[in-house]
């Protein structure tokens, strides 16, 4: 049976830090908008208080996550024990976007994460840090949730990121962090959703003409077929 509490016990807590895997909801406020659904892992969650968690985020190949939570705050975290007795954890928050250079991300990523992403290079993996204030938490069995055991950290998408120079972390961050696939803003440092949507825009207008074009040049080529075949 499902149980629900309005903060986090220190059983909460200490079970929450040996998680290997979370997953992370948000969804926009329009009706027909698509629900994105994320795995985390890196330990990247810190439990801060009763009722404060933070999750250290990293930059991909979209920017879901954070134009939702931009667009209305809502998220919601849910994790699941892989082995010992089964357990479905989920938390139910609104969070806030805070990015490199920000004094509220500089005093966050200092206290809590600095000791394994001081690195530089692994420093270019880092995108935010999502701040969430969680309201409600709600325990259920897991019963149905299978074994798995844990291996290791993947680190491809670290060692993919500190390849890339500044110029082409920019470039990557304004190709595919600008919107969400709803057409969402992210307002990330580094976008500009003013130029990008006109970009969008005019995409549109060619996809939505080019059939249009095409069967125009399709009928002409017709007509002029039928015209020479009638001159003869």
């Amino acid at each position: 049976m499902g149980t629900f509490r309005e903060a986090l016990t220190d059983a909460d807590k200490a079970w929450i830090a040996k998680q290997r895997v979370y997953f992370v909801a948000t969804a926009p406020l329009e009706k027909d908008g698509h629900v994105n659904l994320s795995p985390k892992g890196y330990s990247s969650m810190r439990v801060v208080g009763d009722n404060r968690i933070i999750l250290l985020d990293g930059r991909g190949s979209g920017c879901e996550t954070i134009a939702h939570v931009r667009n209305n705050q809502r998220i919601t975290i849910m994790m699941c024990a892989f082995d010992g007795p089964p357990r479905i954890m989920r938390l139910f928050g609104k969070g806030v976007v805070y990015e490199p250079g920000s004094a509220s991300f500089e005093e966050l990523f200092k206290e809590h994460y600095a000791e394994d992403w001081e690195d530089p290079d692994s420093f270019k993996f880092v995108r935010s840090i999502i701040d969430i204030q969680v309201h409600l938490v709600g325990q259920s069995c897991g019963y149905a949730v299978p074994f798995m055991e844990y291996k290791s950290e993947r680190r491809t998408l670290v060692e993919h990121q500190s390849k890339k120079t500044k110029e082409k972390l920019d470039i990557s961050r304004a190709r595919d962090n600008t919107f969400s696939i709803d057409g969402i803003p992210s307002f990330l440092d580094g976008t500009s959703p003013g130029k990008a949507a006109l970009k969008r825009r005019a995409g549109t207008i060619v996809d939505a003409l080019l059939p249009w074009a095409g069967g125009a040049a399709l009928g002409a080529g017709v007509a002029v077929a039928i015209f020479r075949n009638m001159a003869k």
